[in-house]
């Protein structure tokens, strides 16, 4: 736990605002005179404060010491043994720890403006809008036709297998209504009747028309589509509802 002393948060934080008062440069501070104004702050504070922060105190000794040494010019090479207690050696090693404290103290001021800055926005864990879609129904028709189209690719594959080594090509127009009233017919005899039982024979055009008559009469809701298991038969049936 760092005690604070008068706003300084800790010894380093002192020597800093110290620095700045005499505007001087970190890189150029007169160290002597700095220690002096540390020295004489220290001296100046109730006793009861210093009882307290120890680490003000442990930086006093630092500073004394180190005053020493540049009194008596000592190099930094000189009683190494002796100074191994101490952390700050030279000239050099103080202002590294001003300059390092310095950045620090920096990133720190830059964060808590960020932080106070975000404190003025709310946020809101975002949630599934599905929730709040309403519920669609769906009237069959997408599954018809997905079923229509598994029994055209099957009747597909169907028609080219038994596809004749010969062949004798007539050209014959056929509706969608003409197909659309034929299965009508049949469903009239019939409750129920199979896709592929629609074709005596296979031709494209036949297969497209009668499929897009299926597709308008499931659209129209006169048939009903029913598929018991994946590529099983398909059974149209009238459309009980109409």
């Amino acid at each position: 736990m760092i005690f604070c002393i008068n706003d300084f948060e800790g010894p380093l934080d002192l020597l800093l605002h110290l620095v700045k008062t005499a505007k001087m440069d970190i890189y150029e501070i007169d160290t002597k005179y700095i220690i002096d104004e540390y020295l004489k702050f220290i001296n100046s504070l109730d006793k009861e404060d210093l009882d307290n922060a120890s680490e003000y105190l442990v930086m006093a000794s630092e500073l004394i010491h180190l005053k020493s040494r540049l009194l008596l010019n000592l190099d930094n090479k000189d009683d190494e043994e002796d100074d191994s207690e101490y952390k700050i050696k030279s000239e050099e090693d103080l202002k590294n720890k001003l300059l390092e404290y310095e950045k620090y103290k920096n990133i720190t001021e830059a964060l808590k403006e960020l932080e106070e800055k975000r404190s003025e926005f709310f946020t809101k864990i975002p949630e599934n809008y599905h929730n709040y879609e309403e519920e669609k129904k769906s009237d069959g028709f997408q599954e018809d036709v997905q079923i229509l189209k598994e029994a055209m690719v099957s009747l597909q594959k169907r028609m080219f297998y038994q596809k004749p080594m010969t062949t004798k090509i007539t050209r014959k127009e056929i509706s969608i209504e003409e197909r659309s009233s034929y299965i009508r017919d049949i469903l009239k005899k019939r409750k129920e009747v199979t896709f592929s039982s629609l074709f005596t024979s296979f031709s494209k055009d036949l297969l497209v028309a009668t499929f897009l008559a299926i597709l308008d009469m499931c659209k129209n809701k006169e048939v009903v589509l029913k598929q018991e298991q994946n590529f099983s038969d398909i059974y149209i049936m009238r459309n009980k509802n109409e």
